[in-house]
């Protein structure tokens, strides 16, 4: 980092401080050795008093899990039907990874928690086709996330 790219983050401090950045994090991201280095980025928009929520996926790590069980997973790509089986490998392979997370937090002396913001519904019945255990989004819960 040059001096120069320092004065061209400084302008952007006021104007985010106190702000809630939404930070999209692929599970093959959160499992990468670079992964420290984006902890690292959170932790300095933390000390400027930037509030970050990290969403991540988890595919990669249903994929392996299902592998691991010979299971044949129903849903990976974000659209499809979420068989029983398939969302018991989903909600292990994600907990497991939040997990990971949460220790990266603690060894970077960060304080985070795991949230359930996201209000979500059941799809039920389309078109003569039954969607099992696959939701769609309703609202999330933002107030919860400022806090």
């Amino acid at each position: 980092m040059k001096p120069t790219d320092l004065r061209g983050i400084l302008q952007y401090i006021p104007r985010f401080r106190k702000k809630t950045f939404v930070i999209a994090a692929d599970g093959v991201v959160v499992t990468h050795v670079n992964f420290a280095n984006l902890l690292l980025d959170i932790a300095v928009l933390h000390s400027l008093n930037i509030r970050v929520v990290l969403v991540h996926g988890a595919a990669e790590q249903i994929a392996q899990l299902a592998a691991e069980k010979s299971a044949s997973p129903s849903y990976l790509d974000g659209v499809g039907i979420t068989d029983d089986a398939t969302l018991k490998l989903a909600i292990t392979a994600a907990n497991g990874l939040t997990h990971e997370i949460l220790e990266g937090f603690a060894t970077n002396d960060l304080r985070a928690a795991n949230a359930n913001a996201v209000v979500a519904h059941p799809l039920g019945i389309l078109n003569g086709i039954d969607h099992q255990n696959t939701g769609k989004v309703e609202r999330v819960d933002q107030e919860m996330l400022q806090t």
